[in-house]
């Protein structure tokens, strides 16, 4: 059995659904960053799947490079929104994404 381009579309798709309603559902911010984190991943997943079912041996892995790439800025990304999400729990002390936008200092 191969896995094929469909398979990958479906895999990228679930991660992308479970990122949104992570995104959605989540009161926690940092459970919000973590759902921002899986949108960004679905994307790869389905560049790297479709550039290994349509990739020869003789061309150059593009497709892996560009995911490298992509997960740096993720990465750099995501620690950028856990920083924030720490110093206005800091400052506030809550730790409700809703009641973050009521902070008057």
């Amino acid at each position: 059995m191969t896995i094929g381009s469909g398979q990958y579309a479906v895999l990228s798709a679930v991660v992308f659904a479970l990122g949104i309603y992570g995104l959605l559902a989540r009161r926690h911010p940092l459970g919000v960053v973590i759902a921002l984190g899986l949108l960004f991943a679905a994307p790869l997943i389905a560049l790297v799947g479709f550039t290994i079912v349509t990739s020869n041996i003789e061309r150059a892995p593009t497709g892996g490079a560009l995911s490298v790439m992509a997960i740096v800025a993720a990465t750099c990304a995501c620690s950028l929104g856990f920083a924030i999400v720490l110093l206005l729990w800091r400052r506030s002390g809550r730790a409700d994404v809703d009641a973050l936008g009521d902070l008057e200092e």
